[in-house]
């Protein structure tokens, strides 16, 4: 979306909104209506993809709690889905966003039941962040974890994987359930670069690029280009972009990405990467003006990443590989390519976020490096001391888009990207894993084969499939976060110009 069409729309909004408040502050129905429900009542009146559900539901004074207020108004297709959230901690939130883990210990746990009676959980390690507190206490992908300070893992601990504020024992076996050992890891803050693995392979005369790519943050797309940059500079011909565990996250990080993948051509001229509809309201907006909605391939954020023509591989197909941790932007990355060149997906069905959505707080922006990253609704100067006191650490991020490809095409009817290359999944058994960019894994096995004509072939162990591990749908916070929708983290305004 071009930065000036969302200045306009912030102005339109404005004047909008000057029917319904005066003198750009909060005017509840009384004095009595919690402050904080009323600037959720409107953040989501003139944002929320479904904004006319919020007629007639303006807080009461019985509406003390804000949070129970805005669950209260979220639509049953949102509430089904649990995509939009309020939090009461809106640094801590961006901070999940840009990718900075705080009192983490560095690996990506899958929560399993262990069996039917769902009374105990595993951490399956799915992959570990280098130069953290568990790398260096030796933990590697596979390594299973079965206990937490001696005691069983049930949903009264679990969350403890995802970070703690001191230091933790972790009983941990062997990706064959063998070799128990006691670690212990004291957590820490840590930047996480999701460009956790990259290498050109020379098979079969073919030059094959593997990205392993862990989610989608737009302060790291220098990352991506100093990858693509040493694809290009090896030669390489083919891309296998591994998303299997990718929750999704920025969509200025799809658009690079892509921008990175796509035909240099399309790049170049900029052509409409995706499409995003808003509420009645808003899209009228842009239609009366003719505010361009989309987004085009080839428009990056200068201040962050070079420029993504320089390191293009000019592809005309790729190679994706996914299950159902695929999310959000992982997905708008797959589908949105399908226009511009072959896309070979490879893997399980997707989670289906086919949703976007923005950070809104009541009247900061939190500017950073030029960067506005949040939707302020009132001007912070009509705004008395108490009232910027209740409502400085509350932030929403409410489902305000959907997507859809450059021709207006989604997947709404399908609620998933159907891969047309399905491999059953071998997520939920150890004993098959392999280490990652490991050629023998048995998603990237299945794109080597595509690409060289080799057999497929995959060594599967099933002696532990037995026990029939229940996926737990349990995340860690920014997981959760980017798996709820694509992040629209491309809006620029000046905070002047909202009233």
């Amino acid at each position: 979306m071009k930065k000036t069409s969302l200045t306009l729309l912030i102005l339109a909004l404005a004047i909008w909104g000057t029917s319904c408040k005066k003198d750009d502050s909060i005017t509840p129905q009384n004095n009595d209506v919690s402050i904080v429900s009323q600037f959720v009542y409107d953040g989501m009146s003139a944002y929320y993809l479904w904004a006319d559900d919020m007629v007639n539901k303006k807080p009461t004074a019985n509406d003390t709690d804000p949070k129970k207020y805005f669950e209260s108004v979220l639509h049953k297709t949102d509430t089904d889905h649990g995509w939009s959230w309020i939090t009461d901690d809106i640094e801590e939130l961006l901070k999940d966003f840009e990718g900075e883990a705080t009192d983490a210990f560095g690996f990506s746990p899958l929560v399993l039941w262990t069996d039917n009676t769902r009374t105990q959980l595993l951490g399956f390690v799915r992959y570990i962040y280098p130069n953290t507190p568990a790398s260096e206490a030796g933990i590697v992908r596979g390594n299973v974890i079965t206990k937490i300070d001696g005691d069983d893992i049930t949903l009264s601990n679990y969350a403890i994987l995802y970070g703690a504020n001191k230091e933790t024992t972790f009983t941990v076996v062997d990706q064959n359930f063998e070799n128990p050992r006691e670690v212990k890891i004291t957590p820490r803050s840590f930047p996480t670069d999701p460009v956790l693995y990259h290498k050109v392979y020379e098979i079969e005369g073919k030059k094959i690029a593997y990205l392993f790519y862990t989610g989608y943050r737009g302060n790291y797309n220098n990352k991506l280009y100093e990858a693509f940059r040493d694809f290009k500079q090896a030669g390489a011909t083919e891309l296998v972009l591994d998303l299997r565990y990718n929750p999704g996250g920025d969509v200025s990080a799809a658009i690079y990405l892509a921008s990175l993948i796509a035909p240099e051509a399309e790049v170049r001229n900029k052509s409409v990467f995706s499409i995003m509809s808003y509420n009645k309201f808003v899209n009228a907006i842009f239609d009366e003006n003719k505010w361009d909605r989309s987004d085009r391939l080839g428009v990056y954020d200068t201040n962050k990443a070079p420029n993504p023509l320089d390191a293009n591989l000019n592809l005309e197909k790729v190679y994706v590989l996914t299950t159902r941790s695929s999310a959000s932007a992982s997905e708008l990355t797959t589908f949105c390519l399908k226009p511009y060149m072959a896309v070979e997906h490879i893997g399980e069905y997707t989670a289906g976020k086919y949703t976007a959505s923005w950070t809104i707080h009541a009247y900061n922006s939190f500017k950073k490096d030029g960067q506005e990253r949040v939707q302020p609704i009132y001007k912070e100067s009509k705004l008395s001391a108490d009232e910027k006191n209740q409502l400085k650490n509350w932030g929403m991020q409410p489902i305000v888009g959907r997507y859809t490809d450059k021709n207006g095409k989604d997947f709404i009817d399908d609620g998933t990207l159907i891969p047309n290359h399905p491999i059953e999944t071998e997520e939920y058994n150890t004993e098959t894993w392999k280490p990652i960019g490991d050629e023998n894994d048995y998603l990237f096995a299945k794109a080597i084969s595509l690409i060289t004509g080799k057999p497929y072939t995959t060594a599967s162990v099933r002696s532990i499939s037995d026990k029939r591990f229940i996926d737990a749908g349990l995340f860690s916070p920014s997981e959760k976060l980017n798996r709820r929708g694509v992040h629209i983290d491309n809006i620029t305004s000046k905070q002047g110009e909202l009233r």
